[in-house]
């Protein structure tokens, strides 16, 4: 827990830029900075380092700060389309047809990750006869939050970002939506027993940790993992359906 006030006020002030504070009205959240290009929002993950007036990320190559290509656990997320800078930094994007971006990863000049799922991390749903609802999807996220927070173990070895650092995984719209894509073994979406799923209650879900280091790749794995159960847990369920339960119980299984 960070308790410096001087701190946790400038980490403020960059969550109020990104739209990503508690008080930040239902229609703007999640909506600010590189967002403004995007399409509506549904999953974004952000990493804010001890300094973010700092500068440690160089001018370079584009392709050599954000991958076209970010893989974990043996998996790929989407291909970036166009990796390019901008004024806050590095982006890489995949674009749709009306223009606006499906979903992008940013690396800002302070050495923070921004990623941004857009389409990838839910939808709405057709939940059974008549009946539509918003799904978010739950391993897409997590895979989405590890590959960011790889990303930012990346950064703070390459360019010696400084910390504590803040991580934050917030999603927007939530009331009343339901979690998809679990572990094996669980009810999906549009099963006979979805109506009695549990479902979320807030209008978003904004989870925060803070980390006096950023840790290592077995490090970034478990805090992408802790913040899978506190979203199950957002969404009513046990805290452990990112998890498989059947054929190896408590296994988590990378599926997107």
């Amino acid at each position: 827990m960070v308790d410096d006030d001087a701190l946790i006020g400038r980490w403020m002030r960059e969550q109020a830029l990104l739209g990503l504070n508690r008080g930040t009205p239902d229609e703007e959240f999640a909506r600010g900075g590189l967002a403004a290009f995007a399409v509506d929002p549904t999953v974004r993950i952000a990493v804010l380092p001890g300094d973010p007036s700092s500068q440690p990320v160089p001018a370079e190559k584009p392709e050599a700060v954000i991958p076209k290509v970010m893989a974990v656990g043996g998996r790929q997320l989407p291909y970036h389309g166009i990796v390019r800078g901008a004024s806050s930094g590095y982006v890489g994007y995949s674009p749709r047809n009306e223009g606006q971006w499906q979903n992008f990863a940013a690396v800002h000049w302070h050495g923070g990750v921004d990623a941004f799922l857009g389409v990838e991390g839910g939808r709405e749903w057709d939940l059974g006869p008549q009946t539509r609802g918003r799904v978010f999807f739950l391993h897409r996220s997590v895979g989405w939050a590890w590959a960011a927070f790889d990303l930012q173990r990346q950064m703070v070895e390459r360019y010696e970002v400084a910390g504590p650092f803040r991580a934050i995984v917030a999603m927007a719209n939530t009331v009343g939506a339901v979690l998809g894509q679990l572990g094996a073994g669980w009810n999906e979406p549009g099963a006979a027993s979805i109506f009695g799923a549990p479902t979320a209650i807030e209008s978003r879900v904004l989870l925060i940790e803070d980390v006096a280091e950023w840790p290592d790749e077995k490090g970034v794995e478990e805090l992408a993992l802790r913040f899978a159960a506190r979203i199950d847990l957002a969404f009513g369920g046990p805290g452990t359906r990112h998890l498989d339960c059947e054929p190896e119980q408590g296994r988590f299984t990378p599926r997107w």
